[in-house]
């Protein structure tokens, strides 16, 4: 739809009003008779079709009395751009949105159209390269070019990639855009995902370590098995609250911040655009442009005042607008890493007692944090084996430890 601007008539704003309406009603009408026909009343369906029907013819009047039909090549840049922005940008954050709000139903209603628009994007560009090809030839051949406002386009054939059809613009091809826009979201999300790994790690160590040099005391000291199962267990389910509770505060404290932050740089944008320009400016020029580049570049992006808020916030303040963490999901993940983990070296003494459950305790222990380590480095990209041993390491000391103070605390009892 296009955007209102103040030069917009009441009657103006009433056709586009009018032409959403008539195409919700087209969707929902063949929606309810859908619904009918699976319920088995194809004669109600039919009526519902044949509205559906009139409401397009409506709709396409109306947007032919707004002046919303254009000559196709520009109908086809148009629509090109809607369907970018919406596979790019809008359905990626209707997706998080959903998530967030634990509505998968319609997380996977948005990513299923989501995949179409691409398919869609992938459609119309096509047809715009072809299209404009073929007037470029027949300019080329000195013929007229013929293009008016209900200029009806035939069925364009769609150039899949490394297809004679498929044109290039400076060595891009629309494959390589489709799937560029593809990779640009993936990586955003894979990155957050990433960064929840520090929770992943930080919480199952801790719930390693704090637990094994515990149980180890505690059965050393005491050599019963009830009471090294109750501490492990009285240690494990609190330390599971604590973390879980810090990572929660941790990232939305963080989360806070970062909108603080953002409301700061657009008020500053609202008071002095014109210092706010300059930035953009010199930034662009810290990146290696020249002056005319980067004023040019910083001209374009403050048409759209949107755009200008992301790109101050992405390049002045290294922060991106898209919010990607989670502060529930940084809490269960810290909380069920460390559970786990801490229920590790617990586990062997429900099962043995005395030196064979502390034997079996470190063990498990350790190879669980060697474990641990190799997943970090395959992670990161870094030595899985240096990894698992760095961790490996500090897992042994912190179990010795354990066992040292098992050992030496009794006697300094005995000695008082």
């Amino acid at each position: 739809m296009a955007s209102e601007s103040p030069s917009m008539t009441k009657t103006d704003k009433n056709l586009w009003s009018a032409i959403v309406s008539e195409a919700l009603a087209y969707l929902k009408y063949n929606a309810y008779a859908h619904r009918a026909l699976e319920e088995g009343h194809p004669e109600v369906a039919q009526v519902f079709q044949e509205v559906a029907g009139a409401e397009t013819i409506h709709g396409m009047n109306h947007l032919r009395v707004s002046g919303g039909l254009d000559t196709t090549t520009v109908n086809l840049r148009t629509v090109t751009e809607g369907e970018s922005k919406e596979y790019s940008t809008m359905y990626p954050k209707m997706i998080q949105d959903a998530l967030d709000e634990g509505r998968q139903d319609a997380a996977d209603s948005f990513a299923l159209a989501m995949d179409r628009e691409r398919h869609h994007l992938e459609v119309f560009t096509n047809a715009l390269d072809l299209l404009e090809a073929k007037t470029a030839a027949i300019a080329a051949a000195g013929q007229p070019v013929v293009a008016t406002s209900n200029e009806i386009p035939a069925a364009a054939p769609v150039a899949t990639p490394g297809s004679a059809l498929q044109v290039e613009t400076d060595g891009m091809t629309m494959a390589d855009y489709v799937s560029a826009a593809t990779e640009i979201d993936r990586e955003r999300w894979r990155v957050a995902r990433l960064g929840r790994l520090r929770e992943v790690v930080f919480g199952a160590q801790d719930g390693l370590l704090s637990t094994v040099a515990l149980v180890t005391g505690v059965a050393v000291a005491v050599e019963n098995q009830t009471t090294v199962l109750v501490a492990g267990l009285a240690a494990a389910l609190p330390g599971m609250l604590s973390m879980a509770t810090g990572a929660f505060l941790g990232s939305r404290a963080e989360q806070d911040v970062q909108r603080a932050e953002i409301a700061r740089e657009a008020q500053e944008l609202e008071d002095n655009p014109a210092e706010e320009l300059a930035e953009l400016v010199v930034l662009y020029q810290r990146e290696g442009k020249t002056y005319q580049e980067a004023r040019h570049l910083a001209d374009e992006i403050a048409e759209d005042k949107d755009l200008w808020l992301r790109t101050l916030v992405e390049k002045e303040l290294g922060i991106s607008p898209d919010e990607t963490s989670s502060p529930m999901k940084d809490a269960l993940t810290m909380g069920v890493a460390f559970i786990l983990a801490a229920i590790i070296p617990i586990m062997p003494h429900f099962f043995m007692e005395g030196g064979a459950a502390i034997s079996v305790s470190i063990a498990a222990a350790l190879t669980g944090l060697f474990i641990l380590g190799v997943g970090k480095g395959r992670l990161v990209q870094r030595s899985p084996l240096l990894q698992g041993l760095e961790i490996l390491t500090i897992g042994a000391i912190s179990a010795g430890i354990g066992f040292g103070l098992g050992a030496l605390i009794p006697r300094l009892i005995d000695l008082g």
